[in-house]
């Protein structure tokens, strides 16, 4: 005869390695992992406004109509505006503003066509991107503005030519000076 606890015993053994796969398969568990770097550069900036390629527009005085010359009713002329950002590795905004300081001439005009057809508004003034969109890329561009002093100015609209030749005299000796100021920003693309 086997005795009771032989077979309890031999029980529990069967129990043991039946229970034990199954608890060994409970906390299996397929794991991967993995992990990186991530190397960030800041994009480099470097927007300049140039006369020329030699000459920065930082606290300048431009003469309209040439060195020491002035102007007369009539006149017409450019002033062009290299803005140069070849260092900058992100596309740009800019805007250029002419708005007047001071002086007694009120009647100067500033376009940005040569047809002088589209007035640049003081409030609005000439803006335009670079290196972004369309212009990828490219990242300097010389822009005209152009000027004039229209014949006739000051007289009303319809004056007999005689009445625009007194206009015209009356502005001898009349001067302003206009501030051109200049604007470079990074091109931020607008969420709809």
């Amino acid at each position: 005869k086997k005795s009771i606890f032989g077979k309890i015993g031999a029980a529990a053994v069967v129990l043991t390695l039946v229970t034990s796969s199954l608890v060994g398969g409970t906390f299996a568990k397929y794991v991967t992992n993995a992990s990186a770097k991530a190397n960030v550069t800041v994009a480099s900036w470097g927007v300049t406004f140039n006369k020329d390629e030699n000459t920065s527009f930082d606290n300048q005085t431009i003469t309209l109509g040439g060195e020491g010359k002035k102007i007369f009713p009539g006149a017409k002329g450019q002033i062009d505006v290299l803005i140069k950002g070849d260092t900058a590795e992100v596309g740009f905004d800019y805007t250029i503003k002419i708005s007047k300081d001071s002086g007694s001439l009120e009647h100067m005009k500033f376009y940005s066509d040569s047809a002088r057809t589209k007035e640049i508004s003081s409030e609005a003034g000439l803006t335009g991107i670079l290196g972004y969109g369309e212009k990828n890329g490219i990242q300097s561009e010389t822009v005209s503005i152009y000027w004039e002093l229209p014949e006739g100015a000051g007289a009303a609209e319809g004056a007999s030519a005689d009445d625009k030749d007194v206009a015209d005299t009356a502005m001898a000796g009349q001067n302003a000076i206009y501030t051109i100021s200049m604007n470079a920003s990074q091109h931020v693309e607008k969420s709809e």
